[in-house]
């Protein structure tokens, strides 16, 4: 091999040796930007929360009524209230001494358990017509209000008498008088008695007045929890009805003193939830908190 046959395999290899070298880095270049950790992904899919529901509804109908009443429709009520507030209205006109009519109320809780709070909202008493029987029987003509007075607004716990709203059901069939309204002691298990004037029909049976009722119940004194035996809040269950009977009642000893009176309320039904709530109906929503629909 000739001197410049040499020379030029010489710088021929080392113009190689240094390309190759400089495509070797580069390939480790890239080695180095491509390279991964070892990793791995779970998951858990398909994830949802879903507030519950409380809804109750109130029914309020007439099982029985003395027979006037029966035949002239003074008790035609038939409703049922269903909202977060639930309110039933009663309208009855034209009561006498004697007259009567027991109401069935039905308190029905669906989805989840629930405490439930009655309350009278919107009592108001006049003094209305005051004919001159009523001025004699009050001796004077300042045309007192004395409808609430009067008139006993009795809730029993019991009523074995027919349900259908015909006059066959008779105040006789009610037993177990509430105590927390008509301060029967531990004496429940009564039948009912004729009361005088005053609710009173024995040591043991008081009949409460719409004014006592109202005192009890006032939304303003914050109504009263419906109880178990023990006094206890009771958690009315999922699916659950709840049935009270409320007996009003003008006895014929009353006479002309409440001629032309009138009296009118509203009678209204909340509940909350019981789970987490050891204390119902004492916290309210702070200000702006939506109400649920």
């Amino acid at each position: 091999m000739t001197d410049d046959n040499q020379q030029l395999y010489n710088l021929s290899r080392r113009k190689m040796l240094a390309g190759l070298g400089a495509v070797g880095l580069a390939s480790a270049g890239a080695g180095l930007g491509t390279a991964a950790y070892f990793s791995d992904t779970e998951e858990f899919e398909g994830n949802s929360i879903t507030a519950g529901t409380l809804d109750m509804s109130v029914s309020a109908t007439v099982v029985a009524a003395n027979e006037y009443w029966v035949n002239n429709g003074g008790l035609g009520l038939a409703e049922v209230a269903d909202s977060q507030d639930a309110v039933v209205g009663l309208e009855v006109d034209d009561v006498k001494p004697g007259d009567w009519g027991i109401i069935c109320f039905d308190i029905d809780i669906e989805s989840n358990p629930g405490y439930v709070q009655v309350c009278t909202e919107e009592f108001a008493e006049t003094g209305g017509a005051n004919p001159e029987p009523e001025q004699e029987a009050e001796g004077d003509a300042d045309n007192d209000a004395d409808l609430g007075e009067f008139l006993l607004s009795t809730v029993w716990q019991d009523y074995s008498g027919p349900t259908d709203g015909s006059s066959g059901g008779m105040k006789t069939d009610l037993s177990v008088l509430d105590p927390v309204f008509n301060n029967a002691g531990n004496s429940l298990s009564v039948a009912y008695g004729e009361p005088d004037t005053g609710g009173v029909v024995d040591g043991d049976q008081h009949h409460t007045t719409a004014r006592e009722a109202n005192g009890i119940l006032d939304a303003a004194n914050g109504g009263y929890v419906i109880k178990d035996d023990q006094g206890v809040p009771l958690a009315i269950g999922a699916g659950d009805t709840y049935t009270f009977y409320l007996l009003f009642e003008i006895p014929f000893a009353v006479g002309n003193v409440i001629q032309g009176d009138t009296l009118s309320f509203d009678l209204a039904f909340k509940t909350e939830q019981v789970r987490n709530n050891d204390t119902p109906f004492q916290n309210d929503p702070a200000p702006g908190t939506p109400t649920p629909e």
